[in-house]
């Protein structure tokens, strides 16, 4: 289990929303809901509660909680711990899936790190 940063540069806290597009550097984590087009090479953590749905496209997607209804690009890896839920296409050269989360969808794993962020979903 990879260990989650305690610099959050940004928070979507509990009730808030968003649509749109996110573009961020650093470790974003959502606990609220975001529909829309995530675009980053660094981290996007979703917590308990929070809801994302449309497209992500990361380098490391860590779902602690909450759900993801998505088709994910993650150039490095993604990581669903218990109470995470993901459902969507996912291409990463690295999924983990733990005891207690939850995966519907379909999974494509190149064979070369950084090979992901060239694939469309």
């Amino acid at each position: 289990m990879t260990e989650i940063s305690a610099d959050i540069g940004t928070l979507l806290g509990k009730g808030a929303g968003f649509t749109g597009k996110l573009a961020f550097q650093g470790t974003v984590r959502i606990e609220g809901t975001f529909e829309g087009e995530i675009l980053s090479d660094d981290t996007l953590v979703v917590a308990k509660g929070g809801e994302i749905r449309g497209t992500v496209r990361v380098g490391h997607l860590i779902v602690t909680g909450g759900l993801v209804e998505a088709d994910v690009v993650a150039i490095h890896s993604v990581e669903i711990l218990p109470g995470g839920i993901v459902t969507g296409r996912v291409t990463t050269p690295s999924l983990q899936i733990e005891k207690g989360a939850l995966f519907q969808g379909q999974s494509n794993m190149p064979l070369e790190s950084g090979h992901a962020g060239n694939e469309t979903p």
